[in-house]
C-alpha cells in the first residue's frame, strides 16, 4: 500500500513515516520505480506500533533503532525499561522538589511582597513537604531494580560499592521532639544522601532500607565510595537541624563494600554489607567502614 495509506491506518502522519525511512528505523518494502513512491505491507503496522509506543515512553529514535534494528530478547527489552524508569524516577523527583521550592516561594511573596534583598531559605522543610518527598523516595523493591540495571549496564569487572546509611540515636530525636520531627530528619538525612551520590556517583541508586537506614548501589571504586561517605558526614556536621525543630546535632554511621559481582550476587552483596555498618556503629557517631568483599 502507498505511504499515504499506511499513514491513514496507523494514525500517523506521512512525513513522519518518510523521516522513519530516512533514518533507517521503518524502511518501505519497496519503492514505485515509475512513481517513486514508498510501499508498505499491513504487517508493519506492529512494527510501527513498538516504534511509537517507545516514543511515547522518552526512548530517543537512536535508542528505539538499537532495539528493534535486530533479533530482540525479552530480557533486553526489561533491562532498557528499568532504566528508562529509573530515569523518569529520577526526574519526577528532582521536579517534585523544585515544585515544592516554588509553592514555598509564592507563599513567602504573597505574605511578605517580593523583596530582592532579602535572603529566601529554600533548603527550609515544611510538613506537608515532607509527607510528599517521603512517598517519592525509593522502596527497597525499586532500589533493586535499579541496582539489577546498574550491573546489566556496567563494563564488565568493574567494582561494585555498596553503602548503608543509618542515623545515630534517631529513637531519641522521636521521644524527644515527635515523629513530625522525625519524619523532617529522615528526609534531611536522603536529601543530602542523594545530593553527595549524584555528585560523586555517576551510577548510583538509592533505596530506603528500613526505618531511618538508606542503602546506596553504585558502580564505584573504594575510593569513590569512601569520598562520598566522608561528604555525607560533612554535610550532616554543617546541617542546622534545630531549624527544622531537632534541636541536637545528628550524626550517622556509613558502613559499605566494594568488589566484582554479578547479576545473581545483587541482592546476597546488600544483605552482606549490614555487617559493616554495625561495626560502623561500634566505633561512634560520624564513623565510616568500607571494606574489600569477596564471595
Amino acid at each position: 500500500m502507498k505511504i499515504s495509506e499506511f499513514a491513514a491506518m496507523n494514525n500517523v502522519t506521512a512525513k513522519m513515516l518518510r523521516h522513519y525511512d530516512e533514518i533507517g528505523l521503518l524502511k518501505p518494502v519497496a519503492i514505485d520505480s515509475g512513481t517513486g513512491y514508498r510501499l508498505y505491507e499491513p504487517n508493519q503496522s506492529h512494527l510501527l506500533n513498538w516504534i511509537i509506543i517507545l516514543k511515547n515512553l522518552d526512548f530517543s529514535l537512536t535508542e528505539i533503532k538499537e532495539i528493534v534494528s535486530g533479533p530482540v530478547e525479552s530480557l533486553q527489552i526489561v533491562q532498557q525499561l528499568i532504566r528508562k524508569r529509573i530515569e523518569i524516577t529520577s526526574a519526577l523527583n528532582e521536579q517534585i522538589q523544585k515544585k515544592i521550592a516554588i509553592d514555598r516561594l509564592i507563599a513567602l511573596i504573597e505574605k511578605e511582597g517580593f523583596d530582592m534583598d532579602k535572603k529566601v531559605d529554600l533548603l527550609h522543610i515544611e510538613q506537608t513537604d515532607v509527607h510528599q518527598i517521603k512517598k517519592n523516595i525509593p522502596n527497597f523493591e525499586a532500589f533493586l531494580e535499579a541496582a539489577s540495571a546498574i550491573v546489566a549496564s556496567r563494563p564488565e569487572n568493574d567494582p561494585i560499592g555498596v553503602f548503608r546509611f543509618d542515623i545515630s540515636h534517631f529513637k531519641q530525636v522521636n521521644d524527644d521532639y515527635g515523629f513530625d520531627v522525625g519524619d523532617k530528619v529522615i528526609v534531611a538525612c536522603f536529601q543530602m544522601i542523594e545530593r553527595n551520590v549524584q555528585s560523586c556517583l555517576p551510577h548510583a541508586a538509592i533505596g530506603r532500607a528500613h526505618g531511618d537506614e538508606f542503602v546506596v548501589f553504585a558502580e564505584a571504586d573504594e575510593k569513590a565510595i569512601l569520598q562520598t561517605a566522608r561528604s555525607i558526614i560533612d554535610d550532616m556536621n554543617k546541617y542546622d537541624f534545630s531549624g527544622i525543630g531537632c534541636h541536637k546535632q545528628m550524626g550517622c554511621y556509613i558502613g559499605g563494600i566494594v568488589g566484582r559481582i554479578r547479576m545473581t550476587d545483587i541482592r546476597k552483596m546488600i544483605e552482606d554489607s549490614i555487617e559493616t555498618i554495625n561495626r560502623a556503629r561500634e566505633k561512634g557517631p560520624n564513623s565510616i567502614a568500607i571494606e574489600t568483599y569477596t564471595l
